[in-house]
């Protein structure tokens, strides 16, 4: 759920790699959180030019790669449109580009299979690909999407890029790294069957969104017809023939919560770390009262230094703590150290100007610094505004961890 008060539909950033991962791995959710009112922008990384040709009617376009590309660009268009018509970016291009540098296409980077089965790097990745080009620059293009989207979350895949492909594993960290920059929640696409999921989202309801979305994708795969005893069902072939099923629900593992800020004010410190605020201030105006206690008296020549730098060190000790931490509290147990510490030195206090000042000041620099109003909160409060792809939903959906329901 969001923490942030819902004054507007909340806004979700997918990052993926070629056209049609977007619809594979994620399109069930996306479908889901148009229908609840979100702002989903799909961030496409490179127009995936190495890719199969799966008709005889497309065949004659593989290996050209501008003409794959221009291909591709008119499938996403209408699988997306299919989806529910999220918002589309092209990395490197207007609204995912830092707006000081020239636009740039990144190319696909291609893929071989590994003997384990998984994907791996190929021979030959262009010298403008996806992997080739410095990982500083992609981190700044996904950082520029964030901002011009004003995302409140960013998804894309886990660390393995889902089955090894390098431009996956190069958007994984590029997206991590600039969600994490920008201070937005990121999470990872995960299978939904191995008990990595923070939240899975029920897809079964927009099943047909996504149908229609996979059936843009004539080059990449083919659909299995309807099954009228499973309406539901949806499964598909692969470029090298492994048939794959959509599975029931979409699941995604939070990335870490990044390191709380310390606490800055007296109030945002936990129960213990205010009891112990307590006592080192009070500590603090002991060491001060007998600091003072002792040497008040002390002269150089006609100037009274033992006084002069006792008081300012109580002005500093008491005005410091209550600028610093805004706590009135806090400024009692320094004062009730300083009265303590001259209580049990008093025999120290003479009955002359510098001991009749000592006797005085701490206290009235206290009353002053207790009676000041607070200036106003100058820091930020603690916390991302959200935590994680379900607050791309507005809070009032019942989004949650669950796969109950439209999560």
């Amino acid at each position: 759920m969001s923490e942030v008060p819902v004054t507007r539909p909340e806004r979700v950033l997918f990052v993926h790699a070629h056209p049609d991962d977007e619809t594979l791995v994620s399109g069930g959710t996306i479908a889901t959180l148009l229908e609840l009112g979100a702002e989903v922008t799909v961030l496409t990384a490179t127009r995936g030019e190495r890719g199969e040709m799966l008709t005889a009617e497309l065949a004659p376009l593989e290996g050209d790669g501008p003409r794959v590309a221009a291909h591709r660009e008119g499938e996403i268009a209408a699988a997306l449109a299919a989806l529910g018509g999220p918002a589309h970016l092209w990395l490197g291009g207007a609204g995912a580009r830092p707006t000081d540098l020239p636009e740039r296409r990144y190319a696909d980077s291609g893929m071989q299979w590994g003997p384990d089965g998984r994907a791996t790097a190929a021979d030959d990745a262009p010298a403008d690909s996806l992997t080739a080009a410095d990982l500083g620059e992609v981190v700044d293009d996904v950082r520029a999407a964030i901002r011009s989207t004003m995302a409140d979350a960013v998804v894309s895949y886990a660390d393995d890029g889902g089955y090894g492909h390098p431009d996956h594993v190069r958007v994984h960290h590029a997206a991590r790294y600039a969600a994490r920059a920008e201070e937005v929640a990121f999470s990872m696409i995960v299978p939904a069957d191995t008990g990595q999921a923070d939240l899975t989202v029920d897809v079964v309801p927009v099943r047909a969104k996504v149908r229609a979305a996979l059936e843009q994708y004539r080059s990449q795969l083919t659909v299995d017809p309807v099954d009228p005893a499973d309406p539901t069902a949806l499964s598909w072939v692969m470029p090298h023939g492994e048939r794959q099923s959509a599975p029931a629900v979409e699941a995604f593992r939070h990335d870490a919560d990044p390191v709380p800020p310390a606490p800055q004010t007296f109030a945002e410190f936990s129960p213990q770390g205010k009891a112990t605020a307590v006592v080192v201030s009070f500590v603090l105006g002991l060491v001060a009262g007998g600091l003072g206690s002792v040497t008040h008296q002390q002269t150089i020549g006609t100037f009274p230094i033992g006084i002069f730098l006792p008081t300012l060190v109580v002005i500093g000790l008491l005005a410091g703590i209550r600028l610093l931490y805004r706590s009135r509290v806090l400024v009692v147990a320094v004062w009730l150290g300083i009265a303590l510490a001259t209580t049990f030195l008093l025999q120290l206090v003479l009955a002359n100007a510098a001991g009749y000042t000592w006797m005085i000041a701490p206290t009235a620099v206290a009353f002053v610094v207790l009676v000041w109003p607070d200036f106003g909160d100058r820091r930020r409060s603690a916390g991302p505004a959200t935590t994680g792809v379900a607050s791309a939903a507005p809070s009032d959906t019942g989004l949650s961890g669950s796969a109950q329901g439209r999560e």
